[in-house]
Protein backbone atom coordinates (compact mmCIF):
# COMPACT_ATOMS: atom_id res chain seq x y z
CA UNK A 1 0.00 0.00 0.00
CA UNK A 2 1.37 3.53 -0.26
CA UNK A 3 0.36 6.48 1.32
CA UNK A 4 -0.46 9.95 -0.43
CA UNK A 5 -0.37 14.01 0.93
CA UNK A 6 -1.35 15.82 -1.32
CA UNK A 7 -1.78 19.85 -0.47
CA UNK A 8 -3.18 22.67 -2.45
CA UNK A 9 -3.79 26.47 -1.97
CA UNK A 10 -7.81 27.24 -3.64
CA UNK A 11 -8.58 29.75 -6.03
CA UNK A 12 -9.72 32.85 -4.56
CA UNK A 13 -13.89 32.77 -5.79
CA UNK A 14 -13.41 29.25 -4.01
CA UNK A 15 -12.09 30.29 -0.74
CA UNK A 16 -14.79 32.95 -0.55
CA UNK A 17 -17.25 29.98 -1.06
CA UNK A 18 -15.76 27.83 1.72
CA UNK A 19 -15.97 30.40 4.38
CA UNK A 20 -19.49 29.86 4.33
CA UNK A 21 -19.29 26.62 6.95
CA UNK A 22 -22.73 25.50 5.15
CA UNK A 23 -21.05 25.50 1.50
CA UNK A 24 -18.04 23.92 2.73
CA UNK A 25 -19.57 20.93 4.34
CA UNK A 26 -21.66 20.25 1.70
CA UNK A 27 -18.43 20.44 -1.00
CA UNK A 28 -17.13 18.39 1.55
CA UNK A 29 -19.47 15.53 1.87
CA UNK A 30 -20.03 15.47 -1.79
CA UNK A 31 -16.53 15.07 -2.01
CA UNK A 32 -16.19 12.35 0.46
CA UNK A 33 -19.37 10.70 -1.09
CA UNK A 34 -17.42 10.10 -4.53
CA UNK A 35 -13.85 9.18 -2.82
CA UNK A 36 -16.31 5.89 -1.55
CA UNK A 37 -16.12 4.66 -4.56
CA UNK A 38 -12.66 5.36 -6.14
CA UNK A 39 -10.99 2.12 -7.06
CA UNK A 40 -8.06 1.34 -4.63
CA UNK A 41 -8.60 4.03 -2.51
CA UNK A 42 -8.86 2.61 1.40
CA UNK A 43 -9.00 5.82 3.34
CA UNK A 44 -8.39 9.49 2.65
CA UNK A 45 -8.28 11.87 5.60
CA UNK A 46 -9.29 15.31 4.49
CA UNK A 47 -7.45 18.89 6.24
CA UNK A 48 -8.28 22.47 5.51
CA UNK A 49 -6.35 25.64 7.10
CA UNK A 50 -8.88 27.79 8.70
CA UNK A 51 -7.23 30.85 8.34
CA UNK A 52 -6.31 30.39 4.29
CA UNK A 53 -8.91 27.76 3.61
CA UNK A 54 -6.02 25.87 1.85
CA UNK A 55 -6.99 22.18 1.09
CA UNK A 56 -5.29 18.80 1.69
CA UNK A 57 -5.83 15.13 2.59
CA UNK A 58 -3.77 11.74 3.25
CA UNK A 59 -4.53 9.21 0.98
CA UNK A 60 -4.01 5.50 1.78
CA UNK A 61 -4.08 3.42 -1.48
CA UNK A 62 -3.90 -0.21 -2.56
CA UNK A 63 -1.42 0.14 -5.11
CA UNK A 64 0.00 2.71 -6.88
CA UNK A 65 -1.62 2.14 -9.72
CA UNK A 66 -4.79 3.37 -8.05
CA UNK A 67 -3.13 6.59 -7.36
CA UNK A 68 -2.00 6.61 -11.07
CA UNK A 69 -5.76 6.16 -12.37
CA UNK A 70 -7.35 8.19 -9.86
CA UNK A 71 -4.75 11.57 -10.93
CA UNK A 72 -6.36 11.24 -14.40
CA UNK A 73 -9.89 10.56 -13.22
CA UNK A 74 -12.67 12.96 -13.90
CA UNK A 75 -12.90 12.93 -9.64
CA UNK A 76 -9.62 14.39 -9.37
CA UNK A 77 -9.85 17.15 -11.97
CA UNK A 78 -13.14 18.17 -10.24
CA UNK A 79 -12.07 17.41 -6.52
CA UNK A 80 -8.88 19.24 -6.76
CA UNK A 81 -7.89 20.53 -10.24
CA UNK A 82 -10.95 22.45 -10.55
CA UNK A 83 -10.35 24.29 -7.31
CA UNK A 84 -6.74 24.49 -6.96
CA UNK A 85 -4.91 27.67 -7.41
CA UNK A 86 -1.04 26.52 -9.30
CA UNK A 87 -0.23 22.89 -9.00
CA UNK A 88 -1.00 20.95 -5.78
CA UNK A 89 1.74 19.51 -3.78
CA UNK A 90 1.93 15.41 -3.97
CA UNK A 91 3.99 13.23 -2.01
CA UNK A 92 3.96 9.25 -2.10
CA UNK A 93 5.16 6.85 0.69
CA UNK A 94 5.42 3.49 2.01
CA UNK A 95 2.64 3.00 4.31
CA UNK A 96 4.00 1.12 7.32
CA UNK A 97 1.71 1.05 9.84
CA UNK A 98 -1.92 2.46 11.46
CA UNK A 99 -3.19 2.33 14.68
CA UNK A 100 -5.95 -0.20 13.79
CA UNK A 101 -4.12 -2.63 12.25
CA UNK A 102 -0.40 -2.25 13.19
CA UNK A 103 2.79 -3.13 11.06
CA UNK A 104 2.13 -3.56 7.54
CA UNK A 105 5.40 -4.31 5.78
Amino acid sequence: MIAVIVKFQVKDEVKKQLSDIAVARKHIWKVVEGCRKTPGLKEKHFIMDPKTAAQGAMLVWEKQEDFDAYLKSPEYKATVLDICKGEPSIEIYQYTANLTDGVLI
